[in-house]
């Protein structure tokens, strides 16, 4: 699925933007460099692609960030991350139906990065 670079254009809560922003801050201060947000959520799909996730993960996230707003995002994935994100969203997709979707993806690949202290 990695040929060149996809747009995708998000709407997400202000919840799941708020832990997007908090993320992205805590990886620039942590690098002492400027993080953007495809930055940190690249980061994120890379260090999670050898970590397992339980169904409960998704579950406790999903109770705690709802996932549905009206904040548009937008994330470029470019063909050298892009098998790391496609193979998140597999393993999403994989242990929750509906969840799979790149609106839960984001938010949640970036929430796992941070439970685990991998950005």
């Amino acid at each position: 699925m990695a040929a060149g670079t996809r747009n995708v254009r998000l709407f997400v809560s202000e919840q799941c933007f708020a832990l997007l922003v908090d993320a992205m801050a805590a990886f620039s201060k942590q690098t002492r460099r400027f993080q953007t947000m495809r930055m940190t959520v690249q980061a994120a799909c890379s260090r999670l692609k050898s970590h397992g996730i339980s169904r409960s993960e998704l579950a406790e996230f999903l109770a705690e960030y709802p996932i549905d707003g009206d904040i548009r995002i937008h994330l470029e994935v470019t063909p050298e991350w892009s098998a790391d994100y496609d193979a998140m969203r597999a393993k999403v997709k994989e242990i929750g139906e509906k969840a799979g979707s790149d609106k839960a993806l984001v938010p949640f690949a970036v929430y796992l990065a941070v439970k685990h202290n991998l950005l």
